[in-house]
């Protein structure tokens, strides 16, 4: 099993060892239950979490490019000039978290020629692929490193490379002011959100293997690929002339510390919930218009799955969330 493999789709490798096929629709005793959540045991990260099958409406929409004034893109052409305003694009490497760091890191290697981008695996309370950035920072001696994710939720990974004094991290959304480098403090759902290894990968989530080894993922079989919601993705990238983009400094407000909450937050956060977790409802501090305008993917998740939806909920506004969802789970057997 090699350590660095070429990713289906993307223009990056995957620090990580593949292993053996496995079809995510059929083989579930291979992956954790959609009921299982994490309770602190180290153990949990050595099952990968399930696939889900997205249903053809959902891919449809996700293979539609994004116009160029679409949030995401605007954050993302903010966090490409936020990054060069510290770096030359020519010594950095952003290296992607898995996997919602992937289509970020695809974008940012577009919008600052000269940098380049690789992927490994970081999971709370256990750390990074320490077998894999080894191999990474071997073979990337002169670059300096950014870590790249897709929003930052209650801080997980944030706190996870402060714990090893790594750094720095850059993300396109961070409402609660967790990451170095931010796109946007807004609350923006992600296409990039609904992503899942079948479609858009090739391979499932990573799983731990013994310490001194780098992290694995089954392989998917490649006829489940999606290549039209990975085109459409690499179309939506901002104009390569940031300045032409209406991009400007990511906006600084006065955010509350963040507060202890057993809730999934963020729009992006429950969105991943919908996709492997088991939500029980989701609530939204805006109305059922805004929601709408602003969270119509989610909704869409929320209502194939006949989750709740509650609306104007006046107690997210203290925990400075927009979204949030309460989760039906159990300790793993």
């Amino acid at each position: 099993m090699s350590n660095c493999f070429p990713a289906a789709l993307w223009n990056q490798s995957i620090y990580a060892s593949l292993a053996e096929e496995v079809h995510p629709y059929a083989s579930l005793d291979r992956f954790r239950k959609r009921t299982v959540g994490y309770t602190g045991d180290q153990s949990f990260w050595a099952t990968p979490s399930p696939e889900p099958k997205l249903n053809r409406a959902l891919c449809d929409r996700l293979a539609t490019p994004l116009p160029s004034e679409d949030p995401i893109c605007v954050a993302a052409a903010n966090l490409a000039l936020e990054i060069a305003k510290q770096f030359e694009p020519s010594e950095l490497l952003f290296v992607a978290i898995l996997r919602a760091g992937v289509p970020v890191v695809e974008w940012l290697t577009s919008l600052l020629p000269g940098s380049v981008g690789v992927a490994t695996s970081l999971f709370v309370g256990h750390g990074i692929d320490r077998a894999s950035y080894a191999n990474i920072q071997a073979d990337y001696p002169t670059r300096k490193i950014v870590f790249v994710d897709g929003w930052t939720g209650k801080g997980g990974v944030a706190g996870e490379l402060a714990r090893h004094g790594l750094g720095p991290l850059a993300v396109l959304s961070d409402p609660w002011r967790l990451a170095t480098f931010r796109g946007t403090q807004e609350d923006i759902l992600s296409p990039s959100a609904c992503f899942t290894g079948p479609t858009t990968l090739g391979f499932s989530r990573t799983f731990t293997r013994e310490p001194d080894q780098s992290f694995a993922a089954y392989q998917f079989p490649d006829n489940l690929l999606e290549p039209t919601i990975t085109q459409a993705w690499m179309e939506s990238c901002p104009s390569g002339n940031l300045t032409a983009n209406g991009s400007r400094s990511p906006e600084r407000r006065h955010v509350m510390p963040p507060q202890e909450t057993p809730l999934r937050v963020h729009s992006n956060e429950v969105c991943r919930a919908l996709i492997n977790s088991n939500p029980s409802e989701i609530m939204f501090a805006c109305t059922p218009q805004e929601a709408r305008e602003r969270f119509e993917l989610l909704l869409e998740l929320a209502d194939s799955q006949n989750i709740p939806q509650l609306f104007s909920v006046k107690d997210l506004a203290s925990l400075n969330v927009q979204v949030a969802c309460t989760l039906r789970l159990q300790a793993a057997s």
